[in-house]
């Protein structure tokens, strides 16, 4: 077990290949993603079999409560999440490198919710909230994820080997939107460029607007831009429609999967259908890589009243809901956590 010595070049190429690679790899846990997050500290964590690292737990700092910092591994660990052993030497080992005002180390790993594994963590000493949890924003990450599998999971599903497949994936009201939005002429581009970021942020600003919801600035989309722009891993989707860009997505390629992880919308031109064209295209972009799961991202609930999910499941009505395993909190400080908690109540 080792902390990260990010002057060493060779160990930190190693370290973010595993995150990149490993079928489990996620974003949040590329030390770059700690480089984005400029304002919060970072303590990278590996462990290593026979000189290969198989482990990681990426952790940012960030004062969450008056004079003490929040400990956050964002869908993190990458490891072997059953064993809690492993786990709890990987946090034993990123507290002798974390200030000392440090009150909760939290990990939100992108593995599913079960009974047993939830007791588990209970019982070596974790509080855990998942469940007991009834509002979407009530973790810092949502726990219900829409997820499309390519490679056939659900009842009535089959393996998508080609667009045919993955067309007829789709419910047939979304296929025939798909199909109006390039009869009305919708194209659709695909870059990493800051034109392209610019051009998203557009859209952005637009939909959160219009649902009254705050959004990041442009300064945070730009040093992301920067950050992964040539890596292959991140790209920016832009929805065309008579000179005006209509729709938009973000999404990164980590690990097996695609995660899609910002959106906007012109509502003005909601008829061309301009995101199902986005969604069809980043699809597109998993299914030629091989992944085997594209992340759609939260909803607040698995219901059809539920805006987010209506227009995900669409595209993914075959598939199993993905159900997370929630907050894996190692408390430090009671007192400050309970403080913390009540953000949240």
């Amino acid at each position: 077990m080792a902390i990260l010595d990010l002057n060493d070049a060779e160990k930190v190429t190693a370290y973010q290949e595993f995150v990149r690679r490993d079928p489990r790899g996620q974003v949040t846990q590329d030390p770059l993603w700690g480089e984005l997050k400029s304002n919060w500290g970072h303590v990278y964590v590996y462990h290593e079999t026979n000189g290969r690292i198989d482990a990681v737990l990426s952790v940012l700092t960030v004062e969450a409560v008056t004079g003490k910092l929040l400990g956050y591994a964002g869908r993190g660990p990458i490891a072997d999440i059953d064993d809690i052993d492993l786990i709890k030497s990987m946090i034993e080992e990123a507290l002798t490198a974390l200030p000392d005002n440090v009150f909760l180390i939290r990990m939100d790993p992108e593995v599913p919710y079960t009974p047993a594994r939830n007791t588990a963590y209970q019982n070596a000493g974790f509080v855990t909230r998942n469940r007991d949890i009834t509002h979407m924003h009530g973790n810092i990450q949502p726990r219900k994820n829409v997820v499309l599998y390519y490679d056939g999971r659900g009842e009535g599903a089959k393996p998508i080997t080609n667009e045919d497949d993955l067309m007829l994936h789709f419910k047939r009201d979304y296929r025939n939107q798909i199909r109006r939005a390039a009869k009305d002429g919708v194209t659709v581009t695909s870059g990493d460029s800051e034109a392209d970021v610019r051009a998203f942020f557009e859209t952005y600003v637009m939909m959160a607007t219009a649902q009254s919801i705050t959004h990041r600035p442009i300064d945070y989309f730009l040093r992301m831009q920067k950050l992964w722009q040539g890596t292959g891993l991140f790209k920016v989707f832009l929805a065309h429609f008579e000179g005006h860009v209509v729709a938009s997505g973000i999404g990164f390629s980590y690990g097996d999967e695609i995660w899609y992880m910002y959106a906007g919308s012109d509502r003005r031109y909601a008829k061309h259908y301009g995101p199902y064209a986005v969604q069809w295209h980043m699809l597109q972009w998993g299914l030629a890589l091989g992944k085997v799961a594209y992340d759609f991202g939260g909803v607040g609930d698995f219901v059809p009243t539920d805006g987010l999910y209506k227009f995900k499941h669409g595209f993914a009505y075959h598939d199993p809901h993905a159900e997370y395993i929630g907050e894996l909190d190692w408390v430090l400080d009671d007192s400050a956590y309970q403080m913390y908690l009540e953000q949240f109540s």
